[in-house]
């Protein structure tokens, strides 16, 4: 039974914060694991609700919630790669949440040249 070794993860995440630290300096580093934790609560908050609702439209729309939940995760643990993968999956899910809008507003566009029936309503005076 093959079973997925993390140590080779850790490994480089260790390498990659230790060359963080000598360049930028400790408390960068703290300031960069503590903002990246909360931006991944943030992330969280926004988007867990409409997961737990499951509003979904299309595939698109469905990808780009599960990507910035996933981005969420990622920012959450603490880490400069884990950070960085964050970061990448937060700029897929953008991406995504652009090419949806973009879709969606044209979709909207079309269905709105449909006929359009203007109505009055006149109270009657006691």
């Amino acid at each position: 039974m093959n079973k997925l070794k993390l140590s080779p993860l850790l490994i480089l995440e260790l390498v990659c914060s230790f060359l963080f630290i000598v360049f930028f300096g400790l408390g960068n580093f703290l300031i960069f694991i503590l903002i990246s934790m909360m931006f991944g609560m943030i992330l969280l908050g926004i988007f867990w609700k409409s997961m737990l609702e499951f509003q979904v439209i299309g595939f698109k729309n469905m990808l780009t919630q599960f990507s910035f939940v996933i981005a969420g995760f990622l920012f959450i643990f603490p880490g400069v790669i884990t950070s960085f993968f964050g970061f990448l999956v937060f700029l897929l899910g953008i991406f995504l949440k652009i090419a949806t809008k973009t879709k969606y507003t044209h979709k909207q566009n079309r269905n709105s040249n449909e006929e359009i029936i203007d109505v009055e309503i006149i109270e009657e005076e006691k």
